[in-house]
């Protein structure tokens, strides 16, 4: 009930039904006024009548005054009736057969009926505007929804200041905003999913190409050893090239399905980037570069051991690929206050402050990087990584003097 009070509408209805039905009690109360004068002035007629008749049957004035005023006693009463039915009144005797209360009945008969059109039509007119104005706004709900299905998505229901029209139009437009939201997630899965096709047919095109034409040339020239050796390493470099490619879009498309379940456990930093060094150590020694550990020995981070591997590795290798022969990548780690912070820094090429924004969307290839195999697969997997443990990954770098990449994680131990 205090629901639909607060609805505009019902209350003006109340208010006007409330107003009306003070009218109503106002003219009724004349009304009745009025008939009890009628009433008074036939009673009045009456005994003037009944006085006359009194007098003309030779009944001094005094006690004609005094038989009219005077107290009627019952015997008196009933002698009267009697007489009265013997000159044909009765009870049962219609009122059509008395001309006084003929007239004043016809008269206050047709007062009354027209009283009651009155209160009928008036409270008539009330419900009609309430209900015409109920439809409105239903009508008007039914057409922006209408028009929604069709189409206009950015179309909702005009708000209503309070009541049940307010609730259903706040709850049909929170429905809409919702359904709009979820069909432009849709869309930009389908436009992601669409440009990633794309780019991984793009991918893979270069090194497929390569080995067809790796194996043509040996398949042509089968008795040179030299030949073979090199087209078939340069076939050996393609297929890493492609398994890299390929694993690293079943791991993104794994975290973005919800797929991978992080299973945290108490690492030490030190042994987890000991690893990650003794993995790359080969490749830097042959490149004739130097991966360097800087950090407490006793240092612990919650995180799944071999995913965070996989996210730092990946900045080792980018390090790697974007410096020159002598160069040198730093991983260092550090607890704050706050957390664990782990960095790897290197002393290559740097980032084009151009390039700043974009390093970590998925297959993003800068225009000034020297790096024609990378897939840019491998920053947008360690963003994500990181961030499905509730850290956070930066970068600053100036161009020419190398690049820091900072991982923190809030305090998690």
């Amino acid at each position: 009930m205090e629901s639909l009070y607060k609805d505009r509408d019902v209350r003006r209805f109340i208010r006007a039904g409330g107003f009306f039905a003070v009218c109503m009690l106002i003219t009724g109360a004349f009304l009745y006024y009025v008939h009890m004068e009628d009433i008074k002035s036939l009673y009045l007629q009456q005994q003037a009548e009944a006085a006359g008749a009194l007098l003309q049957a030779g009944i001094e004035p005094v006690e004609a005054a005094r038989i009219l005023g005077g107290e009627i006693r019952a015997e008196m009463a009933e002698e009267g009736r009697q007489l009265m039915h013997s000159a044909g009144y009765e009870e049962p005797l219609s009122i059509r057969l008395i001309p006084p209360l003929r007239k004043i009945g016809f008269r206050w008969g047709l007062c009354f009926l027209i009283f009651g059109g009155l209160i009928s039509l008036s409270s008539g007119g009330i419900t009609y505007r309430l209900l015409a104005g109920q439809h409105k706004k239903l009508y008007e709900m039914e057409q922006s929804v209408r028009r929604f299905m069709e189409g206009d998505f950015e179309q909702r229901i005009p708000a209503e200041d309070e009541g049940d029209f307010a609730l259903l139009s706040t709850a049909v437009n929170e429905m809409a905003s919702s359904l709009n939201a979820h069909r432009e997630a849709q869309k930009k899965a389908k436009d992601f999913l669409q440009d990633t096709i794309t780019n991984i047919s793009h991918q893979l095109k270069t090194p497929l190409a390569a080995l067809f034409m790796y194996q043509d040339i040996i398949r042509q020239d089968p008795g040179e050893e030299e030949t073979v050796k090199k087209f078939a390493a340069k076939s050996v470099k393609a297929l890493e090239r492609m398994q890299t490619l390929i694993l690293n879009l079943l791991k993104m498309a794994r975290l973005d399905a919800d797929m991978i379940v992080f299973r945290r456990q108490n690492v030490k930093v030190r042994e987890l980037l000991e690893d990650i060094k003794a993995e790359l150590e080969t490749r830097a020694e042959k490149e004739k570069k130097e991966i360097i550990l800087t950090g407490d020995e006793t240092s612990r981070m919650l995180c799944d051991r071999d995913w965070m591997q996989e996210a730092v590795s990946n900045l080792v290798k980018n390090a790697l690929d974007h410096t020159k022969e002598g160069g040198r990548v730093e991983i260092s780690w550090e607890e704050t206050g706050v957390g664990m912070r782990v960095q790897v820094e290197d002393n290559g090429s740097g980032i084009h402050p151009e390039d700043m924004y974009s390093i970590f969307k998925r297959f993003y290839r800068s225009r000034f990087s020297n790096d024609r195999e990378g897939a840019g697969l491998g920053l947008p997997l360690t963003k994500a990584i990181v961030e499905g443990h509730g850290g956070t990954v930066g970068v600053d770098s100036v161009p020419g003097q190398g690049s820091v990449f900072t991982l923190f994680f809030p305090d998690n131990r």
